[in-house]
């Protein structure tokens, strides 16, 4: 017998789909893997299943989810919906008698809800429970509308929904960060990017340049070491001791930390790609998983200033190619950003393996010999640790900044809302305006600004609605000169203006374009409100006959304001105190006022206030 053979194994060939069709056998696996393109292979595993036709119904559905421009496009989601099965499958074994025969064909819209409600009981937060549940969901209308004769009638409308509860409130929603913790970030990572290219550009194009074949010049020279790591790439400790003389004092951490020193002089380490990666997300509002999968060719168009970056959005239609157009140049740029991370890793990407050639991302792990890279090995999350305690970032809280990737992109979206004053339109660029508006616009941190648009709106509308007359000397004399401008510009009829004008239409504080149609009150009734509500009434016309009372009565705020808190008097009389000294008083010259003040002090007009206010028959 030959030596080396092994033990043959029978091998079961699976029929394509329509021969298995003309045989009338179910073929479907319960444990195959599935393949996902640029990403590791994946294992479902449903042997187990208490319901074996059912599993195998779901089983066959996720593969063909997972196929190449379908809904699943990753590993972790390919193991979230093999949960949901086995879930499906836990549920219906210990509810049904005849769980071997279970199929979806037997399912019932009130299976469902009580699937709901059991999800809701054992998972453990609400938020499992419901992403479970539209998982479920998203399972069984494929196979509607797969095989929409397989599940029973009534199933179809209860499809139509996700479930009988209201969607439950999941918290801790993620927050933009403040304005000096991504500034401080920011110049974290450009004072690291700037090292890194003195280190891995200058210094290293003039150290290998000076070195040579440390076989014949000697492993003693710094500059043959790095000749050799750029020629034949990483080496490990072990070899590195073994070619260079042993010295008293070099332990093995010593060696350790030259082992990486040496390495670190012409490859970069993970925190160099980190701190460009986190800059570019904050540059672009590029999503983190788009960013993690950029190419080395993902540069695309470079025209006057701006190029297009092309990358893989997984989460919508299973892997949709995208573009975004961003400015191209220096190092301040989304453009020159990944220029400068090409150059960086120009001399590690010649001993990569053909599989990470294409990644932009690739680096030197001390903790091997190999260089790593792309996605399976670029970890920006962790590195960020080392990267924030070397540069000693903090938070808001004064902690230790933990920096979390879905955080960067929410910071650039609420920056630029800042900047667009709350263009919605220019925020939904990627998605839907409604995402845009629920999970980028309406965050925390933007809620002082959607505040303060309240705000603003509601001064603006008060402002409009409260259109305050105010006419100067030289104005009032030209109207009365000219009663049809005099009654375009008071908004009433000819005769009205001329009475007006003539002060047979003059209340204590301001003059009235029409006592008994208020905008406080009932048309055709005597205005209801009192007289310190005529400054913010849209007929009152303040002339310089009232100018007098208008100072007697801000005298008055202001020995009101001396006596009351400063909140309450900013409530009960600030806006009116805050109208006479910017809108009535500016508009009328200053010996105009003078003569109005000799006035009011000399025939003490707040006699005519009423007694509550102090004036005649006021309790002393």
């Amino acid at each position: 017998m030959v030596s080396g053979l092994r033990r043959l194994r029978r091998a079961n060939f699976a029929l394509p789909m329509d021969e298995a069709a003309q045989t009338g056998e179910d073929i479907s696996p319960l444990a195959f893997r599935v393949a996902i393109p640029d990403r590791p292979s994946t294992l479902v595993d449903l042997t187990d299943a208490k319901c074996p036709l059912l599993a195998r119904e779901l089983a066959e559905t996720i593969r063909s989810m997972a196929q190449v421009g379908r809904r699943i496009a990753s590993p972790g989601t390919v193991q979230a919906y093999v949960q949901v099965a086995r879930n499906l499958d836990v549920f219906f074994a210990d509810r049904v008698s005849d769980a071997a025969t279970w199929t979806t064909a037997q399912i019932t819209p009130e299976d469902l809800n009580d699937f709901e409600t059991w999800l809701y009981e054992t998972m453990p937060t609400p938020r499992t429970g419901y992403a479970m549940l539209t998982q479920a969901m998203t399972l069984l209308r494929e196979i509607r509308d797969v095989r929409p004769q397989t599940l029973s009638p009534a199933l179809h409308d209860r499809l139509m929904f996700v479930g009988l509860r209201p969607r439950p409130h999941f918290g801790n929603q993620v927050d933009a960060y403040p304005p000096q913790v991504a500034e401080a970030l920011r110049e974290a990572c450009r004072s690291h990017i700037r090292e890194a290219v003195r280190r891995l550009a200058t210094e290293a194009d003039t150290s290998v340049a000076a070195g040579e074949d440390p076989l014949t010049g000697g492993w003693g020279r710094w500059e043959n070491v790095l000749w050799c790591l750029d020629r034949h790439g990483p080496i490990s400790r072990r070899e590195l001791m073994s070619h260079r003389t042993r010295r008293p004092g070099m332990g093995p951490e010593r060696w350790a930390n030259k082992h990486r020193e040496l390495h670190y002089g012409v490859f970069p380490a993970s925190e160099d790609l980190t701190a460009i990666y986190l800059l570019l997300i904050l540059t672009t509002g590029l999503e983190p998983e788009s960013a993690l999968e950029l190419s080395v060719d993902c540069l695309k168009n470079p025209t006057r200033g701006y190029v297009e970056i092309e990358y893989v959005k997984r989460r919508r239609h299973g892997r949709e190619v995208n573009r975004m157009r961003v400015r191209d140049g220096g190092s301040g740029t989304p453009g020159g950003l990944i220029r400068l991370a090409l150059r960086l890793t120009r001399r590690a990407r010649a001993h990569t393996l053909d599989e990470s050639k294409r990644a932009l991302w690739i680096y030197w792990h001390p903790n091997g010999v190999k260089i790593r890279g792309g996605v399976r090995h670029f970890r920006p999350r962790f590195a960020a640790i080392a990267f924030c305690e070397r540069h000693d970032l903090h938070d808001e809280n004064g902690d230790r900044l933990t920096v979390h990737l879905r955080r960067l992109r929410k910071t650039y979206k609420a920056e630029f809302y800042r900047v667009t004053k709350g263009q919605l339109p220019l925020l939904a660029r990627g998605h839907s305006k409604e995402v845009a508006a629920a999970h980028y616009a309406d965050i925390p941190a933007l809620r002082p600004l959607h505040e303060a648009a309240v705000a603003d709106g509601l001064s603006h509308a008060l402002r409009e609605a409260v259109q305050l007359r105010v006419i100067p000397p030289q104005r009032e004399a030209e109207l009365r000169q000219d009663p049809a401008a005099a009654a375009r510009e008071l908004d009433v009829e000819p005769g009205d203006a001329k009475e007006l004008l003539a002060g047979e239409m003059d209340l204590w504080l301001s003059s009235c374009r029409d006592f008994f149609d208020s905008p406080f009150g009932t048309t055709g009734q005597a205005c209801p409100v009192p007289f310190w509500s005529c400054l913010d009434c849209s007929n009152a016309v303040i002339t310089s006959r009232k100018l007098p009372a208008v100072l007697a009565y801000l005298d008055h705020l202001e020995d009101q304001r001396r006596a009351m808190p400063a909140e309450a008097f900013a409530l009960a009389h600030g806006r009116t105190r805050q109208r006479i000294l910017t809108q009535i008083l500016p508009a009328f010259p200053e010996p105009v006022l003078a003569e109005a003040r000799a006035i009011a002090e000399a025939t003490r007009p707040l006699e005519n206030l009423p007694p509550l206010l102090g004036g005649i028959g006021s309790r002393q």
